[in-house]
């Protein structure tokens, strides 16, 4: 989000709507997505037949990685910048991973599906709990019977200790300060970004939510806690220790 409205609740829309957000994370490891999607597939044992859903996919690394192993894969995004990446991602690596663009408050599926994957913290963007997990809610209705629903969120114990106030890196001519801080149980990031040609300031605002939190509200829309994790390597998740919480949740 530009800073010229620091209240603006949907900072989403310009910062992921934007090239300079191609520019700060083109270079995330795709490591990290397969070594994710390879411990989920590993824990839910979906069958060549069955479609996931990966909800939020934003350049896809997780799903198109999943497709070239077999496994039908459809993705949604609100940004359209990002949709068209994973697309020229897709088309790169010939797999078919069918996207649409849409807004994970109002989609819903006449398919029902095996698994709903919600990954890389692309959840708690919104103001209120009931738009944060609106999404949740909904996803019952187009899960299989025993579906799994994959939550992967920082750890709020584990990020409050560890916050980095501030950084600055560079990349490819692009200098990019990053000022961490929390404030009202949200995590929130300010970045300014600046090369030879232009400079810009986008906001991110994530809201912290307790792990036991998460379980709760999902138990409520009819969610059992089948496993959690505390990183990509399926290490056992520690409140305090654990960099990430990913759930596994099952209908």
């Amino acid at each position: 989000m530009r800073e010229s409205d620091p209240m603006e609740k949907e900072w989403f829309k310009d910062w992921f709507a934007s090239e300079d957000y191609l520019k700060v994370y083109n270079h995330r490891d795709s490591i990290d997505a397969q070594h994710l999607s390879d411990l989920i597939i590993q824990n839910i044992n979906p069958k060549p037949e069955d479609y996931i859903l990966d909800s939020a996919c934003g350049m896809g690394r997780h799903g198109i990685y999943l497709a070239s192993k077999g496994f039908k894969i459809i993705g949604f995004d609100l940004s359209k910048i990002l949709l068209l990446k994973a697309k020229e991602e897709n088309e790169k690596a010939e797999t078919k991973v069918g996207l649409l663009q849409a807004d994970i408050r109002e989609i819903t599926f006449k398919r029902k599906f095996f698994a709903v994957f919600n990954l890389f913290t692309s959840f708690g963007y919104f103001d209120s709990d009931e738009e944060n997990f609106r999404f949740v809610k909904h996803s019952s209705e187009f899960l299989m019977d025993k579906g799994f629903y994959i939550l992967d969120y920082f750890n709020k114990g584990f990020l409050e200790k560890n916050l980095v106030p501030e950084s600055n890196k560079e990349i490819e001519g692009l200098l990019i300060n990053e000022k961490r801080f929390i404030e009202n149980d949200r995590v929130v990031k300010k970045i300014k970004l600046k090369d030879k040609n232009h400079s810009s300031e986008f906001k991110e605002s994530v809201r912290l939510y307790d792990w036991k939190y998460i379980v709760e509200k999902f138990s409520l829309f009819g969610f059992n806690t089948s496993k959690i994790f505390g990183d990509y390597h399926g290490t056992d998740f520690h409140e305090h220790k654990s960099p990430r919480l990913i759930i596994i949740f099952q209908k």
